[in-house]
């Protein structure tokens, strides 16, 4: 008997727990994936937090985008979403008390939000863990959790005039912010339920603008340069300024451009936002913009100074007038090292030294192409005459190895003395470093430094 009214008990967990509207955490391999999003308005969305493993779903492969969003949900998933997993382990509650607000699990996430004052009042006043949460509930929430301000010019709807100051407040700073929005009759609807679905596209959002936290190696982006049968399946080889990578593709790999499915073939030559699974595969892809293969009219050269990481980089080199000039960097640029004769096989970003001489690619409208770590020698010694070359006094040397020993177009270079600093010019007798590049009898002068 005792046996029968365990394996009951166990059969109705197992039940309740398929039939709750919280999400299961893992999805087996035998089960279809999201099979009630194909017509649904937010499929890329969901696809999206899917692959971002910020709601997998439910154990039937189902993911149920109409179904209400409810309070204990929403509060766990936006809170791990944005990161404070960490401090919520951190959440302590004294032994023995019982807590104010009780839940079925993820106790702590709610002592924490009580604790941190993210739950807007209406929740905590007529709080259950299971019930559904409002448009106006979920503003609020969100303002308080990710600390957003109203704006000094707030957008108006019209049903939000008789709502509490705080939630008005919060509808408009979730407005301002893109998160939220109104709807075509310039309602906001803050008592309409909010559906797992809509909260897909909230969540998409958040991660589109950086409030989501995750693991930096499960994003990738560069621009597709192939896509090649392995011996596993499909694989993408993806390029940037970091280096060349080639990414085993999931079966269930979604691929979008412009809110549009694509097939992962048609991805090449396009610049593209990727997400990494578990298994370090492939399983979301967003297509920015396609390569527009601009040609190089002009070449700069000059010393490496910063690089300030953005969209788009841009490097900061001394040139050879010895200005300091920003150029932003195109997405599809090819870096080169001249003494490996490498392109992008490497991250040889992190290679690049300060005053480290580059030549850069530039396009007619300023955006740098090409990117070259150039391979430079130098020679010192004293002036002997200046006129169309600049001479060097002769070295005896017993090595058979070539040695320039005059430099036409020497003036083309920067002239700067030791500390690195512009002169006006240098004269027979000085003694002077010269950097250069080029091939025997063909040298580039790049700087002249006089150490004297």
């Amino acid at each position: 008997m005792k046996r029968c009214l365990t394996g009951l008990l166990l059969v109705l967990t197992l039940l309740a727990f398929a039939t709750t509207g919280w999400a299961a955490t893992t999805i087996t391999q035998n089960v279809p994936y999201l099979t009630d999003v194909q017509d649904h308005w937010a499929k890329p969305a969901v696809e999206k937090v899917y692959a971002l493993g910020l709601d997998k779903g439910f154990a039937d492969g189902t993911f149920r985008p109409n179904q209400n969003v409810q309070c204990l949900e929403v509060i766990t998933t936006l809170l791990k979403s944005v990161g404070y997993q960490e401090q919520v382990a951190k959440q302590k509650r004294a032994k023995n008390t019982t807590p104010a607000y009780p839940v079925p699990r993820d106790q702590n996430y709610v002592d924490f939000a009580v604790a941190q004052q993210f739950i807007p009042s209406t929740m905590l006043n007529n709080f259950k863990y299971d019930r559904p949460v409002n448009r106006g509930e979920l503003a609020a929430l969100l303002t308080k959790t990710l600390y957003l301000m109203p704006p000094d010019n707030a957008k108006s709807f019209t049903d939000t005039y008789n709502l509490p100051a705080d939630y008005l407040a919060a509808i408009q700073a979730v407005s301002h912010q893109g998160i939220m929005s109104g709807y075509q009759d310039g309602s906001f609807r803050p008592q309409a339920l909010v559906s797992r679905g809509e909260l897909a596209a909230i969540l998409s959002k958040l991660y589109d603008q950086g409030w989501v936290r995750m693991d930096a190696k499960k994003k990738i982006d560069g621009w597709v340069a192939g896509v090649v049968q392995g011996k596993k399946g499909l694989e993408v080889e993806i390029s940037s300024l970091k280096g060349n990578r080639k990414i085993p593709v999931s079966e269930n790999c979604q691929v979008y451009y412009l809110g549009q499915r694509m097939d992962i073939r048609q991805a090449v030559n396009y610049r593209m936002a990727g997400i990494l699974d578990d298994k370090r595969q492939l399983s979301y892809v967003e297509l920015l913009e396609r390569r527009t293969f601009s040609p190089v009219q002009r070449d700069v050269y000059g010393s490496f100074l910063r690089l300030a990481e953005g969209e788009p980089l841009v490097f900061t080199v001394k040139d050879l007038l010895c200005q300091e000039v920003d150029y932003p960097v195109a997405w599809d640029a090819v870096i080169t090292n001249e003494k490996s004769k490498s392109k992008s096989n490497k991250d040889l970003l992190k290679k690049i030294k300060a005053d480290q001489f580059l030549k850069l690619g530039v396009t007619s409208g300023g955006t740098v192409q090409e990117i070259t770590i150039l391979d430079v020698k130098s020679i010192t010694g004293e002036i002997s005459r200046l006129d169309r070359a600049l001479y060097l006094k002769d070295k005896k040397s017993n090595s058979k190895k070539y040695v320039p020993d005059h430099f036409y177009g020497w003036d083309a270079g920067r002239i700067v003395d030791k500390e690195g600093e512009e002169i006006s010019g240098v004269s027979a007798g000085d003694k002077v470093k010269i950097t250069y590049i080029g091939e025997p009898f063909y040298e580039r002068v790049l700087e002249i430094q006089k150490l004297n």
